[in-house]
């Protein structure tokens, strides 16, 4: 039982308060899932996105189709171009740290691409000198 929605007014509204800031964001997982789904080369992709006052997280795996390191590093730089590219996705959300092929024996990360460590959408966008089409999405 939750003690602090028995104390009351101050304590419901605590309890209320932290169940907010624990959100999940289910439309930027469904975005970042299907933006890298169409991506050729992607296998799959699982997203896990929450809100939290202003601010939270995001967290990605997906998986590759490539029997190359040169073939991960093109698979995710058109990854991170289509994300940057996606208007759903907004520039402060984060993007995966690491990629792997299906046998994870090749593995890829930002950093192969110029990048230091995972950068969010905003920085892709920045990196690559593209912003948001309003044209169809995926």
């Amino acid at each position: 039982m939750n003690r602090l929605s028995e104390a009351g007014p101050v304590g419901g509204g605590i309890a209320a308060l932290l169940s907010l800031g624990k959100a999940k964001n289910t439309d930027c997982a469904d975005v970042f899932t299907r933006t890298s789904l169409a991506v050729d080369g992607v296998v799959s992709a699982e997203f896990e996105c929450s809100d939290m006052f202003g601010g939270g997280w995001q967290r990605g795996k997906v998986v590759l189709r490539a029997s190359s390191r040169d073939e991960a590093i093109r698979i995710v730089d058109t990854l991170l171009r289509a994300f940057a590219t996606e208007p759903r996705l907004e520039s402060r959300w984060s993007t995966p740290q690491e990629y792997w092929n299906e046998d994870r024996s090749i593995g890829v990360g930002p950093n192969d691409l110029g990048f230091n460590g995972p950068p969010n959408v905003g920085e892709v966008r920045e990196h690559y000198g593209l912003s948001p089409t309003e044209g169809p999405t995926t």
